[in-house]
């Protein structure tokens, strides 16, 4: 294939089965994956908002749509969209441009844990449940809404937390997570208990309650 040498594994990936690109096709495509890394480390607390922000307003300003189109909708994808103070708007025209609301809205009822930060974090909470998830996960994803309400019908009383396994291998290892959702419990630092698979509302309230 034209223009292949020196690409890396993703993008050859991305390439396949669609014959010889043109070198504008090639720049766009590694533009995108360098998007997608760039999110990855926002995920994991490896870039900070206004760095995210920084960057995106770069892509507005150069006039790159198509990067902050994906941008948008990966990021509407992921657990980080709520409360996200990067706002995107759509003109008429179908163009985006971006905002960085200042006000801060509450802050969210369920942590985002990392590698690096989940022994500190889980310490600090008397009842804490991780919930082990994934973006491609579908039963995470109908887990997740549970979890809110949760948070906030026990807030005060359970800490949630979330932690993307992968983005964050470490945890999930220790812990012989070896299938998604699965919440693990933590009660004074202390592993407690594991619930793997999705649970409605008031199956999973019933096992949890059993901890406080």
């Amino acid at each position: 294939m034209v223009y292949e040498e020196g690409l890396s594994p993703l993008i050859k990936q991305r390439l396949a089965g669609i014959g010889e690109v043109s070198p504008e096709e090639k720049d766009r495509i590694e533009k995108i994956e360098k998007l997608d890394s760039l999110l990855k480390d926002f995920y994991k607390g490896e870039l900070d908002v206004l760095q995210l922000w920084e960057i995106l307003k770069e892509y507005e300003e150069q006039g790159k749509q198509f990067l902050l189109r994906e941008a948008s909708e990966k990021l509407k994808k992921s657990f980080k969209w709520k409360g996200l103070p990067i706002k995107f708007h759509e003109s008429d025209s179908g163009e985006l441009s971006l905002e960085f609301n200042e006000e801060q809205e509450e802050e969210d009822l369920v942590i985002e844990l990392n590698d690096a930060s989940f022994d500190e974090v889980i310490k600090q909470y008397p009842l804490m449940v991780v919930d082990c998830w994934a973006e491609w996960c579908a039963p995470c994803k109908m887990v997740a809404p549970v979890i809110e309400e949760l948070a906030s019908d026990y807030r005060g009383r359970i800490t949630f937390g979330k932690l993307n396994v992968d983005f964050n291998r470490t945890v999930p290892s220790r812990f012989g997570v070896s299938s998604i959702p699965t919440l693990l419990i933590f009660k004074n630092g202390q592993l407690v208990d594991q619930k793997v698979g999705a649970m409605p509302k008031q199956q999973l309230e019933t096992e949890l309650i059993k901890h406080l």
